[in-house]
């Protein structure tokens, strides 16, 4: 591809280095294997301090951030466990700085994977340069106020199309984020006098017919830059450039991330035009703004994601971090209320980005199973904690379970217990171990033991057989093709001829 090999060219012509490192951002040192212990027991262990006396469980709203008894899923363990009890939270004193240590409860709130990298990413030191760090876009947020030194100077950028091939223009707006060597920008297509509208691209949209009007022309351009001269970090980011946007050329869905443009600049730095999608990410809207996620729009947009990823699988793609981060909301909340029917709506309601970790596998007869360990421990299946060979299928179809019950409950299924008291350093650092014995629980939807009850959850019904499918050890997990087929998933989406792009670009 001519326009990549420019960007090469233009790379190592250049001498100028950098001291930032590829693997201090996006893949850090993994920790040791999460194995089995030989001395193991049949029965389980309860954790310690996760156990109280039976209460009544505290009531919940929507917009309540959730957290309670969090016990075990018994379908797929090879043990009997303890009965654990649902403990009743309690307010506990603070203690001021310089005070004793005391006794805290584990924190209730869902954390963003990209804060704790450091200590919780799982990637091994492998390339991964391209995809920076999913813009935190902000529900509401007027841009007339914002600073001017956040403001990007006046830049446009050229790139080709990627489906007829000829030259387009953007202009910049201003930045949504960036990554170690790479920046994402909110741009503007320029057009013709004669096609110009009167919509204002700077301001955000307050109705569907503006969100519709506004994808025809706003777009994200991701600014890769070249990385240090003649370095190993330079080697990286053009071996994973060129793979990403390789990936990018091969898919077209309504719900995965579109390459619209690709192209270089004067500066060696290559350019990756992208559809914008201004409702920001899961994780914003599960932690901050759960009270929306109504059945009907969770059940749309689970239906879009496994549509999406049996999409890649049928192409032999595996995405390998599938998490709330790296799906983004094509509709902002504030516009909801315009739409009567998820499920019947035409346009696609959601986005899975960032295929920086992706990679294709064999075809059969060869093997499909990869080694690298890799993704967000959050939603890492027990066979990569464990480090065993793995289909990546398989931990994709995990992902999304991790994914729709952190979408039901408002938590991670295998953080601690929300009541549970402790140091949460130390309980945080038992997850793996939950993980590796697939020990889960309902709260929100759950009784006392923490298993499914119908009453409180009618409204989701479906969902927790998806969940509970998908929620196990690869040898009893269901394939994505069976979970497609259930009732909840298959009618999900009611649009005759199938979703359309929500941009339709001019």
């Amino acid at each position: 591809m001519a326009a990549f090999e420019s960007w090469k060219a233009l790379s190592l012509a250049r001498t100028r280095s950098r001291t930032s490192s590829i693997s201090s951002a996006k893949a850090e040192a993994l920790p040791p294997p999460v194995l089995p212990s030989p001395t193991t027991p049949r029965r389980n262990k309860g954790y310690p301090g996760l156990r109280s006396t039976p209460s009544s469980r505290p009531g919940t709203s929507d917009g309540q951030t959730l957290g309670a008894d969090h016990s075990r899923t018994r379908s797929v363990s090879d043990y009997v466990p303890d009965p654990v009890a649902v403990p009743k939270p309690r307010n506990i004193a603070v203690s001021t700085a310089g005070a004793p240590f005391e006794i805290t409860e584990s924190p209730t709130s869902m954390h963003r994977e990209e804060y704790l990298g450091p200590q919780r990413r799982l990637s091994k030191s492998v390339a991964r340069p391209l995809t920076p760090p999913q813009p935190t876009i902000q529900i509401e947020r007027s841009h007339e106020d914002e600073p001017a030194a956040k403001r990007p100077k006046l830049e446009i950028f050229n790139a080709r199309s990627i489906s007829t091939g000829e030259p387009r223009s953007y202009e910049a707006i201003r930045i949504l984020g960036q990554g170690t060597f790479s920046k994402v920008y909110l741009a503007v297509r320029q057009v013709d006098n004669d096609r110009k509208d009167n919509v204002d691209y700077m301001q955000d949209s307050i109705n569907m017919a503006g969100v519709r009007a506004r994808s025809r022309r706003l777009v994200a351009v991701k600014v890769v830059e070249h990385g240090p001269a003649g370095g190993a970090d330079a080697e990286r980011i053009e071996v994973g450039l060129k793979r990403e946007v390789d990936l990018l050329k091969s898919i077209q869905h309504p719900s995965l991330v579109h390459l619209k443009a690709f192209g270089n600049d004067d500066n060696a730095r290559a350019l990756l035009v992208m559809n914008y999608c201004p409702g920001g990410d899961l994780f914003e809207v599960a932690s901050k703004h759960h009270e929306v996620l109504t059945p009907s729009l969770v059940r749309r947009v689970f239906s879009e994601l496994v549509s999406a990823v049996r999409y890649l699988h049928q192409k032999y793609i595996v995405h390998r971090d599938i998490k709330l981060e790296n799906v983004l909301l094509n509709i902002p909340v504030r516009v909801h209320s315009d739409v009567s029917n998820w499920q019947s709506l035409d346009r696609a309601v959601v986005t899975l980005t960032d295929l920086g970790l992706s990679r294709r596998i064999p075809e059969p007869p060869e093997s499909p199973l990869l080694t690298t360990r890799c993704g967000s421990e959050d939603y890492a299946a027990p066979e990569i904690l464990m480090g065993q060979p793995y289909d990546g299928r398989q931990t994709d179809a995990w992902a999304l379970g991790v994914l729709l019950y952190a979408l039901m409950e408002g938590r991670l299924p295998f953080d601690p217990l929300p009541g549970a008291r402790g140091d949460p350093a130390v309980l945080r650092a038992r997850t793996p171990h939950r993980i590796a014995r697939c020990e889960w629980a309902w709260y929100k939807y759950g009784d006392e033991d923490g298993e499914w009850d119908p009453v409180k959850g009618a409204d989701f019904e479906g969902a927790h057989e998806c969940v509970a499918g998908l929620l196990k050890r690869n040898t009893r997990r269901r394939p994505l093709a069976e979970i497609r087929e259930l009732p909840w998933v298959k009618d999900g989406i009611q649009v005759d001829g199938g979703l359309r792009w929500v941009e339709e670009e001019l």
